[in-house]
């Protein structure tokens, strides 16, 4: 790792020469506004673990918050949030029809910009409402995947080459397929079908550490603010000059608390941009059991951003066996 930057994060050696285009002087500026959150962050994922030990040790099931408990970093009570007094998001146009989503990330392990960007190609050709490209957490393992993610998400979004070369090839190899199978073209005019599918973002979890930042005193950095930072700061122009929104799934909730954090750090990069507060909305992943016992309570705590929940099945089936795992007649 390098020197920090201004004493607030440390970056692997070589990678801002190899991606100077996604760690932009602004994104690392918006990267070090929000490096104080990771110590919170911390904090929270430690209370986590202690809580999921309690549990396991004691033989406890996960239960309904008390109603007369206030929500940490909300300022109503968990009974304020059940009535729904809080004042909620409107849903922005692109997001008012969103009955068939995708998902998929914007690049291959290890891939070209012109052979990882095919899936950003595919999934805008796909014809769904929406499109959740994937910074999920196991590609933030591989190499500079998450990198590569973005630079492919930058350039797609904003419609340059490669990516729009890319896309006709792609657009023609899906009519070839259709008409052999069909017997006729599934896409009309491949520009217009681009313009179609509303993007959306899918950051890594609260609990990661980044893979090429760390924080100036050497420790892990979050991913996720790695991720939110970088998706935003490069994108957030050229999609609000296009009429979209700025779409995230939050991934791995398991509390109003940890919701609240993360209404806490997209607030202040809103902030930083100077963009209105609420500008960026979000879907919640609900892929921990405990996380459905405290529905409107996230739902609360994401009030001025909150669009909707979805489901995370697998990870959701998991974590009822990781819920009771003490129970031995489970």
């Amino acid at each position: 790792m390098t020197k920090p930057v201004s004493g607030r994060l440390r970056f692997r050696d070589g990678i801002r020469q190899h991606y100077p285009d996604v760690l932009t002087p602004a994104a690392i500026d918006a990267l070090e506004a929000l490096a104080g959150f990771n110590l919170k962050r911390r904090e929270i994922m430690h209370t986590r673990i202690e809580r999921r030990n309690m549990r396991f040790k004691e033989g406890l099931r996960i239960g309904f918050l008390d109603p007369a408990v206030y929500i940490p970093g909300v300022g109503i009570t968990v009974q304020q949030a059940r009535e729904g007094r809080f004042d909620g998001s409107d849903i922005p146009h692109d997001l008012q029809r969103q009955w068939i989503q995708g998902t998929g990330p914007a690049t291959r392990p290890r891939a070209t910009v012109e052979a990882g960007i095919r899936n950003v190609a595919y999934a805008l050709l796909s014809g769904a409402d929406g499109w959740m490209f994937d910074g999920e957490d196991a590609l933030g393992q591989v190499d500079t995947m998450s990198l590569d993610n973005q630079r492919n998400l930058s350039i797609a979004l904003a419609g340059k080459e490669p990516f729009l070369r890319v896309a006709e090839n792609v657009a023609a190899k899906m009519n070839a397929w259709a008409e052999g199978f069909f017997g006729h073209k599934i896409i009309k005019n491949w520009k217009q079908q681009l313009d179609f599918t509303t993007r959306i973002y899918r950051s890594r979890g609260l609990h990661l550490d980044d893979r090429h930042i760390r924080d100036g005193n050497g420790s892990g950095f979050s991913a996720s603010i790695v991720d939110k930072a970088l998706y935003v700061v490069n994108n957030h122009q050229t999609l609000l000059s296009q009429g979209r929104s700025i779409v995230i799934y939050l991934p791995k909730i398991q509390t109003a608390e940890e919701a609240a954090l993360w209404n806490d750090i997209l607030g202040a990069l809103e902030q930083h941009l100077g963009l209105a507060a609420g500008t960026v909305k979000v879907y919640v992943l609900v892929e921990q059991i405990e996380a459905s016992y405290q529905l409107m309570e996230i739902r609360a705590a994401l009030a001025c951003r909150f669009i909707g929940f979805n489901t995370g099945r697998w990870d959701y089936i998991n974590s009822v066996a990781d819920a009771l795992a003490w129970d031995k007649a489970f």
